[in-house]
């Protein structure tokens, strides 16, 4: 049975000393997980994380009603273009992301606007938290 390389304290590389997968530290000194290719986040999470970011991101996407969790998609062609870069999928193109937008009209995640406009969407409760 070969050996497991340990990362220098008796540990399994990989692991942390309790046994589970190890996290390595940002500047902060607060854990994040290891990002490898396509890394595993969901759109809506990623759309919501524009969202905090409107110093970087309000040409792109912003919101219209926050309190509602109501959102506008200002620049399709962006927003896919940084979901795709995220994802390493460089093919993104918007059609295929409103698609998986759509889908999260099933699960309860998203659903479309009182008044249904074009690039607006909703997060649903507890989505819009």
């Amino acid at each position: 049975m070969p050996l497991e390389p340990t990362n220098g304290t008796g540990s399994v590389a990989g692991t942390s000393s309790s046994g589970g997968p190890s996290t390595s530290s940002s500047s902060a000194g607060q854990p994040t997980k290891q990002r490898q290719g396509g890394s595993h986040i969901h759109l809506w999470q990623f759309l919501k994380e524009l969202l905090a970011a409107p110093d970087q991101h309000q040409s792109a996407i912003r919101w219209i009603d926050r309190t509602k969790g109501v959102f506008k998609i200002e620049d399709s062609v962006r927003v896919a273009r940084l979901w795709g870069r995220r994802k390493n999928r460089p093919a993104m193109n918007y059609d295929k992301l409103s698609r998986s937008i759509r889908q999260y009209y099933k699960k309860g995640i998203m659903q479309k606007t009182e008044r249904s406009q074009r690039l607006v969407y909703q997060f649903c409760h507890p989505y819009s938290l």
